[in-house]
């Protein structure tokens, strides 16, 4: 799924208070960190994307980066942990509330590696790293067509939309709606820019 999603996703994960949404949203957003600083400084420095994405990903510091940031073990454990601690040792109210945004966190980050173990092939992350190299090669593709990719992109479009449009009625806040109006745009902005390159 694209970042947004998993970002947008996580959001609504943190429910109505604002601090578990913004939890939820870094959760969404964290995994791709790895691929995201990779692409961008690559993008900089005026690799082309033949070469990024058909080279470059392949390699083995790229591919243990991303199986770090898709880790079962990472964001299960960290779920576990932050329940743990949210149930059993916070004794504040304040460490409760800490404890839930942690635990929003993860569960938002094992949210993203499970639907991103589903919706990959061939790019597919290591998501048992390091106990196991192995990858699971999904029957579909979130974006490769030859593999339901444009029904896949469509209903990750509309999940986004009505996830954005739930967003908007529990944050009103002007720069929460910006933000929200701009991950839309981006469902027809990537698509544009592989088009269009």
């Amino acid at each position: 799924m694209h970042t947004q999603t998993h970002i947008i996703m996580g959001a609504a994960l943190g429910g109505r208070s604002s601090r578990n949404a913004w939890a939820g949203a870094a959760g969404g957003l964290l995994p791709d960190i790895p691929m995201l600083l990779a692409v961008a400084g690559l993008k900089i420095m005026a690799v082309p994307d033949p070469i990024i994405f058909g080279i470059i990903y392949w390699q083995e510091w790229l591919q243990v980066a991303n199986a770090v940031g898709h880790d079962f073990f990472l964001w299960g454990g960290l779920a576990v942990l932050a329940l743990w601690r949210r149930e059993r040792l916070a004794a504040t109210a304040g460490d409760i509330d800490r404890w839930s945004m942690a635990l929003v966190l993860a569960l938002s980050g094992f949210l993203h590696t499970l639907v991103d173990f589903f919706c990959h092939r061939e790019d597919a992350h290591m998501s048992f790293w390091p106990l196991s190299r192995w990858k699971f090669m999904s029957p579909v593709s979130y974006w490769d067509p030859a593999h339901y990719g444009h029904i896949i992109s469509t209903a990750e479009a509309l999940l986004g939309l009505v996830l954005a449009m739930l967003l908007f009625q529990r944050f009103p806040n002007h720069w929460t709606r910006i933000l929200l109006a701009f991950a839309m745009l981006l469902y027809a902005a990537v698509p544009a820019y592989f088009i269009l390159r």
